[in-house]
């Protein structure tokens, strides 16, 4: 972890250990690394979205499919199902350190 410069997890880690998730996310924001996360699959945005969201915050780039996306909109309750829209906003979540340049 300290020599990556990418830090990559798919979402199933949420099911095991959010704390460490957490913890990675907030040394690569705190150390100007990539931290990337994948939505791994529905259940995880439906069953697991308060770890999730406080983990985004520090994460760079999320992944997923369309299934997922549209899951995570419906949980935020965007009203949409266009994969375009899901992703602006996705994108225009918080972020704790800022934006990678």
């Amino acid at each position: 972890v300290e020599k990556a410069k990418f830090l990559y997890s798919a979402g199933f880690f949420l099911t095991v250990s959010p704390e460490s998730m957490l913890t990675v996310a907030k040394h690569a924001a705190e150390t100007g690394k990539y931290c990337m996360i994948n939505l791994a699959a529905p259940f995880i945005c439906q069953f697991f979205k308060d770890p999730l969201l406080k983990l985004f915050p520090y994460v760079d780039f999320i992944f997923g499919n369309e299934c997922e996306a549209r899951t995570f909109a419906q949980v935020q309750g965007w009203e949409t199902e266009d994969t375009r829209v899901i992703a602006v906003k996705m994108a225009a979540l918080p972020k704790a350190s800022g934006t990678h340049k």
